[in-house]
């Protein structure tokens, strides 16, 4: 072992400051470097987090000159502040310390050993310790799924491919586990081409042939049905916003619920019981001959409706073919038929391997509405799975979180995905959310986040921000 310094002072449950050797401060001068100091019979290990290398002589300027070409007379002080991050137990690291280290006390260097106890007692491998490239760095699969993770950094420094060599590590030793990634830049896409169990998903027309030209890849066709779209993502797709359009949602959530309750009478608003667009517009005209007076809300309402029905991307929402004809082709009575149809229709989702719902090139609203109803499809099947005795755990990656779940703002995705931060580990859900603007994300979300790779954040609030909503950072 290789003795750099002693204990000058302790700050708190985690900080210890230690003055280094001058001769041996350089083996600590890196990123990421560690150490290590005997407490509570085992051994306390610590990053250095910063530098204080003070030159006592120099701090009086009128004596520089005087001293000047004579470096052996200058006695130097070289001060590091380190994070203890977890002391050692039964071969790996267990986090905490069970006593803080005393002023006095010798510090030493942690050495490869200590290092691969750090760093490599994971079980996916996502690269090497930059402090010493001989050590794997790896993490922990369970914990990073059943506690989620966030991923913040600015833009630029990262974030998706840091992303993607964590989806890599985790296809390459567990090809059959379920992961879902709402990708709102078609930014995975390219893992397509490097295992054999990911698939790409897209809206057909536009945003498919995208992703065909750039990538090569031909996606498969996604079909969200207007029918599995609950009140807030038809809202969302007709863009009225709560806080205003309130006589708006209430003609909208009275038809939806009529509509549906024509095939089943109990059927909520929310409820994915299938009707056709058509009918609800119906619905909606039916409303107005039905009232004395003209109502300018409702006829805008239906005008934003119609001019839905007319746009020519949103044909996989409004015009499905393939669901429909599945549809037609189950023989049950309702509500089993709807249950089943919506079942096949995601659950394709849900096949062994990687899932890429590529977004890129959709209009905000409509990715936001359509990673809503996806959302809600996982959550929906992955827990009816568990109360039927068969539960399957499933991984959901989501690109640009602060568009979906704003902090202070409504979205349709945001109580979905709030819920699934809250509550998806009980049933086998793991989240992990990726952010370029964090302060703008829900911080119910990310609160939820046990886990944090925070890359290069440049903005002071963002910083703030990411250090008010997860513990220890």
């Amino acid at each position: 072992m290789i003795e750099v310094g002693r204990v000058v002072t302790v700050y708190g449950r985690s900080l210890m400051r230690f003055a280094a050797f001058e001769d041996k401060a350089h083996l600590l001068l890196r990123p990421g470097a560690y150490v290590k100091v005997e407490c509570g019979g085992s051994w306390a290990y610590a990053m250095v987090v910063s530098f204080n290398l003070l030159d006592e002589l120099y701090r009086k300027g009128r004596i520089v000159e005087e001293l000047e070409g004579y470096p052996e007379l200058r006695p130097a002080r070289n001060e590091m502040i380190a994070m203890l991050v977890g002391v050692e137990e039964g071969g790996g690291i267990r986090r905490g310390v069970p006593e803080l280290p005393r002023p006095g006390q010798k510090v030493y260097a942690a050495s490869s050993e200590d290092l691969a106890r750090i760093a490599g007692s994971g079980d996916i491998e996502i690269g090497r310790l930059s402090s010493d490239p001989s050590v794997p760095f790896t993490l922990s699969l369970n914990m990073l799924c059943s506690r989620h993770f966030a991923v913040l950094a600015m833009t630029g420094a990262g974030k998706s491919n840091a992303v993607a060599v964590v989806l890599a590590a985790i296809l390459k030793k567990y090809p059959y586990s379920r992961i879902v990634v709402v990708d709102t830049h078609n930014e995975y896409v390219p893992l397509a081409g490097r295992f054999p169990n990911v698939r790409v998903v897209s809206p057909a027309g536009k945003t498919a042939r995208l992703v065909e030209a750039r990538y090569g890849v031909a996606p498969r066709p996604l079909e969200v049905p207007f029918w599995t779209l609950g009140l807030e993502e038809v809202a969302g797709l007709l863009r009225l916003d709560p806080s205003r359009a309130t006589k708006q949602l209430m003609y909208l959530r009275s038809a939806l619920q009529d509509v549906r309750r024509k095939r089943y009478p109990q059927a909520g608003a929310d409820d994915p019981i299938y009707f056709e667009v058509e009918e609800l517009l119906r619905e909606l005209e039916a409303q107005g001959r039905g009232s004395r007076y003209s109502d300018r809300s409702l006829e805008d309402l239906i005008l934003k409706l119609e001019m839905l029905l007319e746009n020519a991307d949103l044909r996989y929402v409004t015009r499905p073919v393939h669901s429909a004809k599945l549809y037609a082709s189950i023989q049950a009575p309702e509500p089993r038929r709807s249950v089943e149809a919506y079942t096949r229709v995601y659950g394709q989702l849900l096949e062994p391997g990687l899932t890429i719902v590529a977004l890129g090139g959709l209009p905000a609203d409509a990715q936001a509405s359509t990673a809503s109803t996806i959302l809600k499809s996982v959550w929906r099947l992955v827990t009816a799975s568990v109360l039927a005795g068969s539960p399957v755990p499933t991984l959901l990656i989501v690109e640009e979180a602060h568009n979906y779940a704003p902090q202070g703002r409504w979205s349709p995705a945001r109580d979905i995905l709030e819920r699934i931060a809250k509550e998806g580990r009980k049933f086998g859900i793991g989240l992990g959310v990726v952010s370029q603007r964090p302060r703008e994300l829900s911080q119910t979300v990310l609160a939820q986040c046990g886990t944090l790779i925070a890359l290069r954040t440049a903005n002071p609030r963002d910083q703030d921000y990411i250090l008010s909503s997860v513990e220890d950072v």
